[in-house]
């Protein structure tokens, strides 16, 4: 059922040379001066007529013969070969919606996270789990499932050069087991063995164990997951050789199907909640398993998730079905507990380390740069509760090309230009697709902030608006079909770079800016059990932007390195307040 309609995907489209040109040089006309495009016109021409002919030839070649697409190995050694830290960097956070049951204790909640987690896991496991369709507007289109063997049991595993994925494959009489992290000290929970889950009340009494457990925080281990890749591939070969047990809890954890965190905190606000599932302490953590739990002693819940193999749509679906077992559970408490009370019922086994004096110093010099990396960042909030989806529908304009309006006004605002703008587009309808860049600044989004921010009439805003808006829609359709222009000439790139070949074209300042992104967005649908979904920013001056557009609300976060946060929140409040006014004050067309 899972994968039935896999083989029947198309695979991702390899746009012509001459595509990626003419939308590569209409992407980054916006950010150049006269000069500076002419100047890149010609590199453009220059790379069209030459080299890029047999770029293209052996790009086509690559397309033709994988049976997965033609940026899909580059795209996975991309990723493996990032050398900087996960926590903020890489991996994103979300908080979960509670869910309307009375009040539960934390070690119960925690319980019937994991059961329903389990729930899923099985269904992924006997590829029982109905395939994803895109939006009905969208078609219904069936969507790639390739991503779901990505998220349980399986482990990053650091590199001197490049990361590598650990896959654990388990027989059928096998215990599967999880990992529970807390004050820095890891236990082991055997919590499936075939297809028998254990009961809620029997996780649940292991994990109060785990909470009763009177010791202080260990040396954390675990922050060793939250600095540069080379030194942790280091010191994780390190702590493997001092001992065989050591060995053998890099392979317990390496193995588990997911990581749960219980943290010694209480987030009182949103904004608190959010950098506890974004980074926590750098401590509670193991940054490198694709998926974790994470429940504060407070009772809120939240996810962090390493997506070097899945996006953030396979979280989505993962989360609503939880959800929706949650929701069973809550309405019939009966029906949530039935589990298998075959399974042999054990207390939480702990792990021991067995660490050198050198060890140990490397992992306190460890924590305290992830202090300092953390300390380096801020996260804010915005709350947005005067209109949302509904109301933008209402002016027949598109929900998510009206926000991405207003985070581009904001920064003109703030900074008197507007610089490249990432969104992320998913194109699952193709076989092993993944993501496409789509680039959200246009010349009409460009002349919308100046007229904005300019004494004209209300109708003239709106056309501009109304303009902007279509843009970024015909942009937005041409990514989602494969039509972008980031991944098709980052695998001519990486073609040229390995055979010796530096075109002028990328070392020219146009692509460089394509490069960087100031303004790095991405969504979550809504409905989904989803309050807050929050990343960092992909380079040291630019803003990590995660938002939901609900349907009366929107909720932003904004991460970035002390870049005014809070005067950006500030202006797309007012942002979004102006562009109101302007729908407002103009008769939507019939």
């Amino acid at each position: 059922m899972m994968y039935q309609y896999q083989e029947s995907l198309p695979k991702l489209p390899l746009p012509t040379l001459a595509q990626t040109c003419d939308l590569y040089v209409q992407m980054v006309a916006p950010m150049l001066t006269q000069a500076e495009l002419k100047q890149t016109q010609g590199f453009v021409e220059d790379f069209q007529a030459g080299v890029g002919v047999k770029l293209q030839q052996q790009l086509e070649m690559v397309a033709n013969s994988t049976k997965t697409s033609y940026v899909h190995d580059y795209r996975e050694e991309s990723f493996a070969e990032y050398r900087g830290i996960l926590p903020i960097n890489k991996n994103f956070g979300m908080i979960l919606s509670p869910i309307a049951q009375p009040e539960l204790p934390v070690s119960r909640l925690c319980a019937t996270w994991i059961v329903d987690t389990l729930k899923f896991y099985l269904k992924i496991k006997h590829r029982e789990l109905e395939p994803d369709r895109d939006s009905p507007r969208s078609g219904n289109q069936p969507m790639c499932m390739i991503q779901y063997d990505n998220l349980f049991g399986q482990n990053r595993i650091p590199g001197i050069k490049r990361d590598t994925m650990f896959k654990g494959a388990p027989h059928a009489d096998e215990k599967e087991h999880i990992i529970i992290i807390r004050n820095g000290a890891f236990y082991l929970l055997q919590v499936l063995q075939g297809d028998k889950i254990s009961a809620i009340a029997t996780i649940e009494q292991q994990i109060d164990g785990i909470l009763a457990n009177p010791h202080s925080p260990e040396l954390a281990i675990g922050a060793l997951t939250a600095i540069e890749r080379a030194p942790w591939a280091v010191l994780r070969q390190g702590i493997g050789a001092l001992s065989p047990e050591n060995a053998r809890n890099l392979e317990l954890i390496d193995s588990a199907l997911f990581v749960v965190c219980l943290d010694n905190t209480k987030p009182t606000d949103l904004v608190a909640a959010s950098k506890n599932m974004l980074h926590g302490d750098g401590r509670n953590r193991w940054f490198d398993k694709p998926l974790q739990l994470i429940f504060t002693d407070n009772g809120i819940s939240g996810i962090n998730v390493e997506h070097v193999g899945l996006d953030g749509y396979v979280i989505l679906r993962y989360i609503y079905e939880v959800n929706q077992e949650r929701k069973a559970g809550a309405s019939s408490p009966e029906q949530s507990e039935k589990a298998d009370s075959t399974l042999q019922s054990t207390p939480a086994t702990k792990l021991e380390w067995k660490l050198s004096p050198e060890i140990e110093q490397l992992i306190q010099s460890a924590q305290t740069q992830v202090d300092s990396f953390i300390a380096a960042h801020e996260t804010l909030v915005l709350d947005f509760q005067e209109f949302g989806r509904n109301f933008i529908k209402q002016q027949r304009l598109s929900p998510d090309g009206v926000v991405q309006m207003a985070f581009q006004l904001a920064y003109f605002r703030l900074h008197h230009k507007i610089d490249c703008v990432y969104e992320s587009i998913h194109t699952r309808r193709f076989k092993y697709g993944r993501t496409e860049a789509m680039r959200s600044l246009t010349s009409e989004s460009l002349e919308l902030a100046k007229t904005m921010t300019s004494d004209a009439d209300s109708q003239t805003k709106y056309t501009a608006l109304q303009k902007a808006v279509n843009a970024h829609v015909a942009r937005q359709q041409a990514a989602q079909k494969g039509y972008g222009v980031d991944r098709h000439l980052a695998a001519l790139l990486r073609l040229a770079r390995a055979q010796g070949i530096n075109p002028a074209m990328f070392q020219d300042k146009a692509y460089k800016l394509l490069g960087e992104s100031p303004i790095c967005t991405s969504s979550v649908a809504t409905g989904m059990g989803i309050d807050l979904f929050c990343f960092g920013q992909v380079i040291d001056h630019g803003y990590g932007i995660g938002y939901i557009i609900e349907p009366d609300a929107i909720t932003v976060n904004v991460t970035s390195k002390y870049h005014q946060t809070g005067e950006y929140i500030s202006l797309l409040r007012e942002s979004l307040q102006d562009l109101a006014a302007v729908m407002k004050s103009s008769t939507p067309p019939h």
